[in-house]
């Protein structure tokens, strides 16, 4: 059997995967990336599915990565404004980037151009890549991880990262335990036409246990991320276009205009995760393997992104040095476990805050949010904290 010695072995080539494993690469170090599935590729025919939203902060992070330039010419759009309210009370808020000081309050990019982007970039910097390949055992040992393919290569690492998705088998066979909290709901997502243009906001609606939000897209469409229970999410899959169309502007309020179009519907189901540990050994979590939050502010990827970056800083530099140094990946966990425990208790107290129906719930969020919108600095405060610049 083939074995290879490498400082970092990452295992999910999605975009935490791979941004990691970009940045290690740049600062010296030998890596490995394998994943299951086909390497992700892009060309200007390539119909749009999964879309995310990325803060400064994850903007900032993929210039220090060299791909920022790459993503903004792939159909990436900056959004300039923001606007939630809710459908049962006078919560709303509009948030604006002039007003902020800032250049955009957001970008909408499809998940398919950040992959393609990275992995052109990890195989520029050397990175040994494995794609569509699985792996059927790992061996901890106290100076290495050995992951053993599918194909019988061997993979050695000094020190194994683990972004491998919600559902993840490295940390599974760590024996790391996850707190879950499954929310018995599902998000429909799919690409859209208005009648209106989307004017380069994103919207959000709060209508009982439905959450709608409308993200911009560069060629005039909007991006649709549809959180309802799941017995609901199987009855709109089951809709014709026509049927769909109407119903999604039902629970959008009718802004925009109306629905005009509706691309292919996906589904995937909702589940807020955290992780009891980040670290065990040689072995690092990152990303959705350490942690998942409901998606109703678009944080999900950008906390992921948050876990590179802090990774990247704790690491010792040199590429003789130990990546596993547990004093580092100490540091590392501090850094983010109280960070992402924060943000996933703020998304689920809001998604319960805005689907209450009791009096003083519906008051208290009016009040709340409309006392924000009128304060500056405090629009200021939760504006800058969602892009990642508090």
């Amino acid at each position: 059997m083939s074995r290879a010695l490498h400082d970092c072995v990452v295992v999910g080539g999605g975009a935490v995967g791979a941004a990691t494993a970009l940045g290690l690469a740049r600062a010296g170090r030998r890596v490995a990336l394998v994943e299951r599935n086909a390497r992700p590729a892009f060309t200007e025919e390539t119909p749009v599915t999964r879309v995310t939203t990325l803060n400064a902060a994850s903007m900032n992070l993929l210039d220090d990565l060299g791909v920022r330039s790459a993503i903004m010419t792939r159909r990436t759009h900056a959004f300039h404004g923001m606007e939630v309210w809710d459908a049962h009370s006078a919560a709303r808020i509009r948030f604006d980037a002039d007003e902020l000081g800032v250049p955009a309050l957001g970008w909408t990019v499809e998940l398919i151009v950040l992959e393609a982007s990275l992995w052109e970039a990890m195989e520029a910097e050397g990175v040994e890549l494995f794609p569509g390949t699985g792996w059927r055992a790992v061996d901890w040992r106290s100076d290495r991880v050995d992951l053993y393919l599918n194909d019988e290569r061997c993979l050695s690492g000094r020190l194994i990262l683990a972004a491998d998705g919600g559902e993840s088998r490295l940390r599974h066979q760590a024996g790391i335990g996850v707190r879950r909290n499954p929310y018995r709901m599902s998000g429909v997502v799919a690409t859209v036409r208005t009648r209106f243009p989307h004017e380069d906001t994103a919207w959000q609606r709060f209508n009982d246990e439905e959450i709608v939000a409308f993200l911009p897209l560069s060629d005039g469409r909007s991006s649709i991320v549809w959180s309802m229970p799941d017995y609901a999410a199987g009855e709109v899959l089951a809709l014709g276009d026509a049927e769909f169309s109407e119903r999604l502007d039902q629970s959008f309020g009718g802004r925009l205009g109306g629905i005009m179009g509706a691309d292919p519907r996906f589904v995937f189901p909702l589940v807020g995760r955290q992780a009891n540990d980040y670290v065990r050994g040689r072995l690092v979590l990152l990303g959705d393997a350490a942690h998942t939050i409901h998606p109703l502010a678009g944080q999900g990827l950008n906390l992921g992104f948050g876990d590179v970056r802090a990774l990247l800083e704790a690491l010792p530099q040199g590429a003789g040095s130990d990546p596993a140094s547990a004093r580092s990946l100490r540091t590392y966990t501090r850094a983010r476990r109280v960070e992402n425990e924060i943000m996933l208790r703020s998304m689920e107290g809001l998604r319960w805050l805005f689907g209450s129906k009791a009096p003083v719930a519906m008051h208290a969020r009016a009040a709340g949010v409309q006392q924000v919108d009128r304060t500056a600095w405090m629009k200021h405060f939760f504006a800058l904290r969602a892009l990642g610049l508090n």
